[in-house]
C-alpha cells in the first residue's frame, strides 16, 4: 500500500477568461475542488493502486466533503478532527496563460499530532510533502512517521514542494530536515533544484551527496525529466509536450502518484517517470487538481 501524509484543502479556483482587471469585474470560471499537494497525490493515486490518505481536518462541512471526495477515489482516508480549527483553504487565481498565484489557508493542516501506529503498519511506500514540515505539530508528527517507516523497512518519499519553503528555513537547515528523513525518493521541480543544489551530479558540493541512497526525480516542466543516484545521472525521460494547456495546478503530484504507482506496480525509473508524465498531461488539461477535463 502506499501511504501519504500532509496537506488536504479545499481549493477555489478562479479561472480567468482574460487578464485581470484591477478594481473591477474580471470575467472567470470559479470551481470548489479538493486540493492539497498530499490529498492531490493520493486522490490520483487511489484508482491505480491501494493508497491511505493521513491528515487533518476541521469539524466543519469541508472536512466531510474532502474525506468523500477522496474516498469516491478509492482512498483509505484516516483523519484527525482538529475540534478548534477549519478544514484547509486556499484559493487559486488561474491566469489566461494557466499559471497560479495561490492564497493559502493552512488551518487544521498544521495540527496534526501523533498518528495511530496502526495507519502506518502495512505501508510499502511513505510520500509527504515538505509542507508537512511548515508549522505547528504537524512537523514532529510527520518525522515520527518517517522513523517509524524506516524502522519496518519500508521506503520514504519525499517531494521538496516549495522554494517558499525553503527559503522559510533557510538551505541549510532544510537540507538537514531531508537528512533526518533520509528519503529514497527526491522528487524536486527545477527552481527546488536549483535552490538546493540536488541536481548537478558529480560536481564537488552538490547536496545530492547528502542523500546516498535517495534517488532524485528532477522535474523540469515540459523538458526531459532527470533521474540521478549515487551522484549519477541515470536516466533521462522526456515529456511528450501538451499544447492544450488548462491549469498547472496538482500536475506535479501527477507526476508522483503516477512514479509511485508504477514503482509500486513493478516497473523501472524510465517506465514509472512515463506513467508519471502522462498522468500529468492529462491534470494539464483539466480544471484544478483533477484528471476531469
Amino acid at each position: 500500500m502506499l501511504g501519504v501524509v500532509g496537506d488536504v484543502v479545499q481549493d477555489v479556483v478562479v479561472w480567468q477568461l482574460e487578464p485581470q482587471r484591477k478594481a473591477t469585474d474580471t470575467r472567470s470560471e470559479i470551481v470548489m475542488r479538493r486540493g492539497g499537494s498530499a490529498a492531490n497525490v493520493a486522490a490520483f493515486a487511489g484508482p491505480r493502486y491501494p493508497t491511505r490518505f493521513i491528515g487533518c481536518v476541521g469539524a466543519d462541512l469541508g472536512g466531510h466533503v474532502v474525506r468523500q471526495e477522496l474516498e469516491g477515489r478509492g482512498v483509505d482516508v484516516r483523519l484527525q478532527v482538529d475540534q478548534g480549527s477549519h478544514t484547509g483553504m486556499i484559493v487559486l487565481l488561474v491566469d489566461e496563460h494557466g499559471e497560479r498565484t495561490m492564497f493559502p489557508s493552512r488551518g487544521a493542516n498544521a495540527n496534526l499530532t501523533a498518528i495511530e501506529p496502526s495507519w502506518l503498519e502495512d505501508l510499502e511506500v511513505l510520500h509527504l510533502t515538505a509542507y508537512s514540515f511548515e508549522a505547528g505539530t504537524t512537523a514532529q508528527a510527520a518525522l515520527e512517521a518517517v522513523a517509524h517507516q524506516h524502522e519496518r523497512g519500508g521506503l520514504v518519499s519525499i517531494d521538496v514542494s516549495s522554494t517558499g519553503l525553503i527559503r522559510h528555513y533557510g538551505v541549510e537547515a532544510f537540507l538537514e530536515l531531508m537528512e533526518r528523513c533520509r528519503p529514497d525518493f527526491i522528487s524536486a521541480n527545477e527552481d527546488e533544484c536549483a535552490i538546493l543544489d540536488l541536481a548537478h551530479a558529480g560536481r564537488p558540493g552538490c547536496s545530492l551527496a547528502r542523500f546516498p541512497d535517495a534517488t532524485l526525480l528532477a522535474r523540469r516542466g515540459r523538458h526531459a525529466t532527470t533521474v540521478l543516484r549515487d551522484g549519477k545521472v541515470v536516466a533521462t525521460v522526456p515529456v511528450t509536450p501538451v499544447d492544450d494547456v488548462r491549469d498547472l495546478t496538482g500536475a506535479g503530484d501527477a507526476f508522483n502518484a503516477g512514479f509511485l504507482t508504477a514503482h509500486l506496480q513493478g516497473h523501472d525509473v524510465v517506465r514509472a517517470c512515463q506513467t508519471g508524465h502522462a498522468l500529468a498531461a492529462r491534470v494539464l488539461r483539466s480544471p484544478g487538481a483533477t484528471e476531469e477535463s
